[in-house]
């Protein structure tokens, strides 16, 4: 489809207009307040603002959820808890102060008593023993009467609603041309959320054992004793489980559902739901407890009618067998039941208490961050936690859970080398090294063939060669991060054989046309596995795309990179020599691409030219500006994106032909549809984005990515989303599958926004993206045990007032590199003076010099 014709001429008049100013803007169109004569100037308005229902917290609710009853003896049955100057006594089910005793179990030989609270939004389940508060568990459910669809708020009209054709971004520049950073608040509010499955898992079980919930709770796993076959079809029939089988009460149409993992992060769903016909609702919560062949249990909590409490004493009495182990009590003035299945309340919670201490350990022991918006921590740390419950042992997968991209035995989804490398790649950035070591060792040395190239290759499809690039350039971020010599000299037999593959296509090119052939020094290959088949992966079968040649060229480098530094550090002296090797090659490599580069460039057409688009390939010089591929859009500029070439102009002629061609929707570049985008590859977007000077585009997609790719409460992310409204089931299985690269893009997103380093300079930018609001008075950004290419660093930035701010920096032995602190006042004016350190613009930037021997920066900023 085209865009329109009044549009795309009204969006070339913008570009003219903004260019000058603000290149990136013009890459990215503009909100055009002239197409509504009602509609507020640019810079001029606030957007419409919606409540994070998922983590709010109204005043004094915070404190209130953090203090449960203190408890001064318990037994086996009763809990005697210190209220005051009083004792109270209180049995499973009673309340005090809000908590109510869910019950008392024995953990690790301590008896402990399991309460709960809940808000307006938001609850606890509180673990205490009679030395004190053992666990926390924070819940995104509160009061189920609150429970509502996702609220809409445009007062300026415009709305994020399915388009018809391609057309501007003009929801993307309504968020950037107002006053306001983009946030959940302000992007959310413009149309309606994705709803999603809800994924129950453990690490053990694979995902073939684990659980999806649809919004009602009902799983979409077969019952295995139905006699049906027990395949991923999706489960239409004969659930495992479903809530309204306990709860004696079926849902009317219209009920609305809240989609969360309970803590945030677990693999545990904790999902409710409020029917607004029958005023009345429930809860659900739902885990895997560790073992591969562990059962699913689960805990129901349900408001009642008096009618329905009726029946249930007259079946006390007729059929007790069906209401075995249901309780019933009160609460705020309302009756509940309450029940548990494939276990007792005790094994249910003692379950639960083991998952928090296991993935709370786990993502306290690396990256710790404290930042104002805890629902996107959230969202990075769960995408870890899901691709992690989706992998079989240290075996990879594509898919989140099990889904249409399940494949037994694995097969060519499962070794997709794109999720793979996005996995290794966000556990070192939130300093799971080790880990991420044992899972990268594992894929090479079982899916890595001996010519070099992938497994994956060997099946149904071919992957581009440019992978290897990103594998090497996770090989050598992986010691950068650490300087684990022995890790890095495991790898590398593989390694070399990895590069002589993409080598030998490299000499191809070189032996096979001359100098003055604009495909002399680039790679042959498929661009990407869709376009890829065994049978034509000949030279000839396909242009050479530019991202495979500077993928490839990148990993060299950073290899060659690697290399030399372990060669420096003395114990890897023998390394040297290859260093020296594969840095020549890289140096080689990078004048013969940057040779057709220009070639190409000097022969693109003069629309090409006065567009500013940047090509794919060297026979790409005859390509319509206002025409872009679905592939070219969501997968090749992606790649470019990430190998990070180091051209701004080029990175910006690919952003520009988005833009020209009506592919982008807040940020997002969309698919075959209009409103759909494949996000599996919009780490490149967040990527290329990251490393501009204006931080507002990379807020804008990195919460779209959130808000609308993805459900916001239980993290799914399909591969295709349908936006806005989407949800599982629409479009074709594959399209709708939850994977490991659309889980995992807040996880990359976030860490490049707190701490982003450049690839071609020695500058470690942190806070980068944090937006303004982030920097009001009484907010505080805190990150510790954070891995860079410098060393491990920790800081934080507490806001005194709203222009004065303490920031803490500790640094390593040596840092060798320039550290620069960007600072975004809520006001948006310049930073006026700093007590340590340079002021330039939005930041306060240290000279590697200024560094030597400095462990701990202390400075003032106004």
């Amino acid at each position: 489809m085209s865009i329109d014709r009044r549009d795309f001429l009204g969006l070339l008049a913008m570009l003219g207009a903004e260019s000058a100013s603000n290149p990136l803007l013009a890459a990215s169109g503009s909100y055009d307040s002239e197409r509504d004569p009602g509609a507020p100037a640019p810079g001029t308005y606030r957007p419409g603002r919606i409540d994070n229902e998922y983590a709010l917290l109204l005043p004094g609710e915070r404190e209130a959820l953090e203090k449960p009853p203190v408890v001064s003896s318990l037994t086996s049955e009763v809990v005697t808890i210190r209220h005051g100057d009083q004792t109270i006594q209180m049995r499973p089910h009673d309340e005090t102060d809000g908590w109510r005793l869910l019950t008392i179990t024995a953990i690790d030989s301590v008896q402990t008593a399991v309460f709960e609270k809940h808000v307006t939004h938001r609850g606890a389940i509180a673990y205490v023993t009679a030395q004190g508060v053992s666990a926390i568990i924070p819940k995104q459910i509160g009061e189920l009467s609150n429970i509502r669809p996702r609220q809409i708020n445009t007062p300026h009209g415009v709305r994020f609603q399915r388009a018809t054709h391609y057309g501007p971004d003009t929801v993307g520049q309504y968020i950037l041309s107002s006053t306001e950073d983009p946030c959940y608040e302000n992007v959310a509010a413009l149309g309606a959320e994705y709803v999603g499955w809800t994924l129950v898992a453990n690490e053990e079980a694979g995902p073939q054992r684990s659980l999806y919930l649809e919004s009602s709770g009902k799983s979409r796993e077969l019952n295995p004793d139905s006699g049906l076959q027990v395949l991923w079809a999706p489960d239409a029939a004969s659930a495992l489980f479903d809530p309204t089988d306990l709860i004696f009460q079926s849902l009317s149409e219209g009920f609305s559902s809240k989609r969360t993992l309970l803590g945030g992060y677990l693999p545990v769903a904790d999902l409710a739901v409020w029917d607004p016909t029958q005023q009345s609702g429930y809860e659900v919560i739902v885990l895997l407890p560790p073992g591969r062949d562990a059962k699913p249990m689960v805990r129901l909590r349900s408001m009642i009618a008096p009618e329905t409490l009726s029946e249930l004493e007259e079946l006390k009495s007729t059929h007790p067998e069906l209401i075995a182990g249901v309780a019933i009590f009160r609460e705020k003035g309302r009756t509940y039941i309450e029940r548990y299945w494939n276990g007792s309340a005790g094994e249910f919670h003692t379950a639960l208490a083991s998952l928090w201490s296991k993935w709370r350990g786990f993502h306290e022991s690396a990256l710790q961050v404290d930042i104002p918006d805890e629902w996107l921590l959230n969202a990075a740390r769960a995408g870890i936690t899901l691709a992690r419950c989706s992998y079989t042992g240290l075996d990879p997968t594509y898919q989140i859970g099990e889904g249409g991209y399940t494949k037994t035995p694995p097969s060519s989804h499962a070794l997709f080398p794109v999720a793979h490398y996005e996995f290794i790649w966000a556990h070192q950035l939130w300093n799971h090294c080790a880990s991420a070591d044992t899972y990268f060792q594992h894929y090479l040395e079982h899916y890595v063939l001996p010519d070099g190239n992938f497994t994956y290759n060997t099946q149904d499809q071919v992957e581009a060669p440019l992978n290897v690039g990103i594998f090497l350039a996770n090989s050598a971020r992986a010691y950068f991060y650490t300087l684990d010599l022995k890790s890095l000299e495991k790898r590398l037999p593989i390694l070399e054989r990895m590069m002589g593959y993409v080598l030998e296509r490299y000499d191809y090119s070189k032996t096979t046309f001359p100098p003055s052939d604009r495909r002399h020094g680039l790679i042959w290959g498929s661009p990407e596995a869709d376009l890829g088949d065994p049978k034509k992966d000949t030279p000839a079968d396909h242009p050479y795309f530019y991202q495979n040649a500077v993928c490839v060229w990148r990993g060299l480098e950073q290899h060659a990179r690697a290399l030399k530094l372990a060669a420096q550090n003395g114990s890897g002296r023998h390394l040297s020599g290859a260093a020296d090797r594969y840095q020549a090659i890289a140096q080689e490599m990078r004048a013969k691409i940057q040779a057709s580069l220009a070639a190409t460039l000097a022969a693109c057409s003069s629309a090409m030219r006065t567009a500013g688009i940047t090509p794919f390939n060297p026979d790409d010089i005859n390509h319509d500006p206002t025409q872009l591929e679905s592939y070219e859009n969501h997968r090749f500029m992606e790649d470019w994106f990430l190998a990070d070439w180091g051209d701004p102009a080029l990175d910006l002629g690919h952003l520009k032909h988005r833009v020209l061609a009506g592919r982008q929707s807040l940020g997002l570049g969309t698919s075959g549809l209009p409103y759909m985008t494949s996000n599996f590859m919009a780490h490149g977007t967040l990527n290329v984005l990251i490393r501009q000077d204006d931080y507002r585009p990379f807020l804008l997609s990195l919460y779209a990515l959130t808000c609308y790719a993805a459900d916001s409460g239980n993290r799914y992310a399909p591969e295709d989303a349908f936006m806005p409204g989407g949800h599982p089931l629409e479009g074709s299985a594959y399209a709708w599958s939850a994977v490991v690269n659309s889980t995992l893009q807040p996880a990359l997103g976030l860490r490049w926004l707190l701490c982003y380093e450049e690839t071609d300079a020695d500058v470690c930018h942190l806070q980068k993206a944090a937006p303004r609001h982030w920097f009001a008075n009484g907010e505080t950004i805190a990150v510790r045990n954070c891995p860079t290419r410098f060393g491990t660093i920790g800081w934080s930035t507490r806001s005194l007032t709203d222009r004065q701010w303490k920031i803490t920096v500790d640094l390593p032995r040596a840092f060798a590199g320039d550290l620069v602190i960007h600072v975004h006042a809520p006001d948006g004016r310049p930073l006026h003076k700093t007590s340590s350190g340079r002021v330039q613009g939005d930041s306060v930037v240290f000279q590697r010099n200024a560094l030597q021997g400095v462990r701990r920066l202390q400075l003032l900023v106004s």
